[in-house]
């Protein structure tokens, strides 16, 4: 199970890497061929119809990965229990497409939002096949099937963008990832649904997915009520920057947080009738996961005026104060969600979903709140909340668990501390730096960052054992391939 879990995060990590450049690049090609207004009108649509799209799942695919053990009349059942979920939003959000118009008062909006309920049907058909491909911890197939649907996606937006079809080219970039995405879990999973069974059993499934739903609304409507209120108040150009800033903010950590969470659900899942080894996995989980991320959110949120104009030109420069406010916030929240990973992988959901029920609605308070004072004002009560929700979720999270606060916060602290004194180095030099040129200036800051943050690092007790333990785990991944062959 350890080999085949670091080997697992191996290549998901890898996956991602590769997802990052396409991401990346995606971003600075689309920024300077589609105008902000036309990515707010996207962004507008995106955050009313995420809402809906949590129900398509319904927890089902996450049930299927949870379960110790499973039939094929079973998945078959959920199969086609999502496919008629993801017919009947296809329908609903259609016909609601005026009503969202109405709402931002422009009729545009009209087709885009039909256009994107297609994505329904197009997703909901492959939602079994991925949570089998999950279940089998085949993560070289579904890296592979990212990378592809994610590539061909956004060839079809780039081609569609420079023939001058402007929001368009980003609706069929989704629908074209979307639709490659299924037909490859259809192909790599080689596995076809037969008719639903009454009686399959799949009854506490269905209760399992019923509360992963509750929470996965609620999560998604918070988090997207930020362009909900901006675009019903100031519009889609400021919708439109601030979702690049928010983007290029999420990219860093889906690079290190994502290869994490599909890796160690199944594992933890497994092991969840074994507190000691539950334990020393999810305690090595978070010491990688806060040791990489959080020097690279302390880095791009002080350089984030070179790394903004790098990215997406020098008309998007508004996005910069927006995107350092958010890297607070993208600092904390990766802790916050991998803590979620504890109650789900040992089945309590309906702690699951009351915890949702508080992270939700500090962030929509906040939201409401943070509006008074626009874009600006929106991104900071983002951090606010992310803050309060951390202190929350430690207490609430790890009471009666496998995992102990003490061993958590020691796996969070020493990369925090080492981050933060890093940046503070980075500040006392930014002013020095930035007169250099551009490239110059970004190698060197990068270079005098790696090193202070393993100096800093090198001076907790222990420090340079943690550090070889964490490069020994691709090490040990790459040994174990070998050793396979």
């Amino acid at each position: 199970m350890k080999h085949r879990a670091v080997r697992g995060g191996m290549i998901t990590s890898a996956s991602q890497g590769i997802l990052f450049v396409l991401r990346l690049a995606s971003i600075m090609v689309l920024a300077r061929l589609i105008i902000p207004e036309h990515f707010g009108l996207i962004a507008m649509v995106a955050a009313l119809t995420v809402l809906i799209e949590r129900f398509q799942d319904i927890g089902l695919g996450d049930a299927t990965v949870q379960r110790n053990e499973i039939t094929h009349d079973q998945v078959s059942t959920l199969f086609w229990i999502n496919l008629g979920i993801c017919l009947s939003l296809t329908i609903l959000v259609a016909l609601f497409a005026k009503a969202v118009a109405w709402f931002y008062n422009d009729q545009r909006l009209i087709w885009i939002t039909v256009a994107f309920s297609l994505n329904f049907i197009i997703s909901g058909l492959g939602i079994q096949h991925k949570a089998l491909i999950r279940r089998r911890m085949r993560f070289g197939n579904f890296a592979l099937i990212n990378i592809l649907a994610t590539a061909f996606g956004i060839g079809v937006g780039i081609t569609f963008a420079w023939f001058g079809y402007g929001y368009w080219a980003l609706v069929c970039k989704e629908l074209s990832r979307s639709s490659l995405h299924t037909l490859l879990c259809w192909w790599f999973c080689n596995w076809c649904p037969g008719m639903p069974v009454r009686g399959s059993g799949v009854k506490s499934m269905l209760k399992f997915g019923g509360n992963v739903t509750g929470y996965n609304i609620l999560h998604y409507l918070s988090y997207n009520l930020d362009s909900i209120l901006l675009g019903k108040f100031y519009g889609a150009v400021p919708v439109g920057i601030y979702s690049r800033a928010k983007q290029l903010t999420a990219i860093p950590v889906s690079l290190i947080y994502e290869p994490l969470q599909y890796v160690s659900l199944p594992a933890l899942s497994t092991l969840q009738n074994d507190p000691v080894k539950y334990r020393n996995y999810y305690r090595k989980m978070l010491a990688v996961l806060a040791f990489v991320y959080m020097p690279l959110i302390v880095y791009i949120g002080i350089y984030s005026h070179p790394i903004v104009y790098i990215a997406i030109g020098s008309q998007w420069m508004d996005a910069v104060p927006i995107f350092r406010l958010l890297a607070i916030s993208v600092f904390v929240s990766p802790i916050v969600e991998v803590l979620g990973l504890i109650m789900l992988s040992s089945g309590q959901t309906r702690r699951y979903l009351l915890w949702g029920v508080f992270k939700s609605s500090s962030i929509a308070i906040a939201f409401v709140v943070g509006i008074q004072w626009g874009v600006l004002g929106i991104a900071a009560s983002l951090s606010f909340s992310a803050a309060v929700n951390l202190i929350f979720s430690l207490f609430f999270v790890l009471k009666g668990s496998h995992v102990r606060m003490g061993s958590t916060l020691n796996n969070i602290y020493r990369p925090a501390i080492a981050s933060i004194t890093m940046g503070s180095l980075l500040l006392l030099t930014y002013a020095g730096l930035s007169s250099l040129h551009l490239a110059l200036q970004m190698l060197l800051s990068i270079i005098l960052a790696g090193m202070s943050y393993f100096g800093f690092w090198l001076l907790f007790p222990g420090g340079y054992k943690n550090i070889i333990e964490f490069a020994s785990y691709p090490l040990s991944a790459l040994k174990r391939k070998k050793e396979l062959r």
